[in-house]
């Protein structure tokens, strides 16, 4: 089953002002957002008026389903529609288009197999650390959630995916040396003090690490999220270095993760 997996944060004033304007009255491109989501009532049980409410009081309090519907419709109008010819030569189109109503985009996980290896992490991060969520849903899928408890999962991340390719175990990693800059070896070391004397934090990545190492060992050709981990974590970690830079969570309150499959 495919699975897609983005990390979004918001701008609330930009939203407010821009996105409700441009949302409330007018066509972006072929249809309002009224129309939109008229037409696709039945099947999310979201209202025009929800969402436009959201996006007007605080859009960081979005739920993953309506930021889903929001982002879809964007991306019909303006990203495969009015600007679509401008997208297939330079693909950060989109993410103009997002940055202009306050959205910033700030992880495609790359393909269904590395989606489900983060979410694995997610789920297991939470399962010791429990982080409250705003879901209009149980049943809904992705998450909202407070932009210091993303950090510290963000963190776990880090330094998981960094203990995988230190240890060598991934054929391609052999020389630790070769998956970090300068700066990103920077970063790893303020997070490494930061959890120094934090026995629980780290006792559980060398926990799952050694799970991790274990099930490699005796599964290495199997398509699982536990082994895929191993294979993405240069890109993860990467990612993950890259949005710890870019999340400021007195500003940036709340992280959407968007999970549909």
């Amino acid at each position: 089953m495919s699975r897609n997996t983005e990390i979004y944060i918001f701008n609330r004033e930009i939203a407010s002002k821009v996105l409700y304007n441009d949302l409330t009255d007018k066509k972006l491109y072929r249809k309002t957002f009224e129309d939109f989501i008229n037409e696709r009532k039945t099947e999310i049980g979201k209202s025009y008026e929800q969402i436009l409410n959201i996006v007007k009081e605080d859009i960081n309090r979005i739920s993953p389903v309506e930021l889903f519907e929001l982002i879809y419709y964007l991306n019909e109008e303006l990203v495969y529609g009015k600007h679509y010819e401008e997208f297939q030569v330079n693909r950060d189109v989109r993410n103009s288009i997002y940055s202009k109503y306050g959205i910033t985009l700030l992880y495609e996980l790359p393909g269904t197999t590395t989606c489900y290896s983060y979410m694995f992490q997610y789920g297991n991060f939470t399962h010791y650390y429990p982080i409250k969520e705003i879901k209009t849903d149980e049943d809904e899928q992705g998450q909202n959630i407070d932009a210091k408890d993303f950090l510290r999962f963000n963190d776990y991340i880090i330094l998981l995916m960094n203990r995988i390719l230190s240890s060598g175990i991934n054929e391609y990693y052999k020389d630790s040396e070769n998956y970090l800059n300068e700066f990103e070896k920077n970063i790893l070391t303020e997070i490494s003090l930061e959890y120094h004397d934090d026995d629980k934090f780290l006792n559980l990545i060398e926990e799952e690490f050694n799970d991790i190492k274990s099930n490699f060992e005796h599964k290495k050709n199997t398509d699982s999220p536990i082994i895929n981990t191993i294979y993405r974590a240069d890109s993860i970690l990467s990612k993950s270095i890259e949005m710890k830079q870019k999340i400021n969570p007195e500003k940036n309150t709340r992280i959407v993760i968007v999970d549909s499959y």
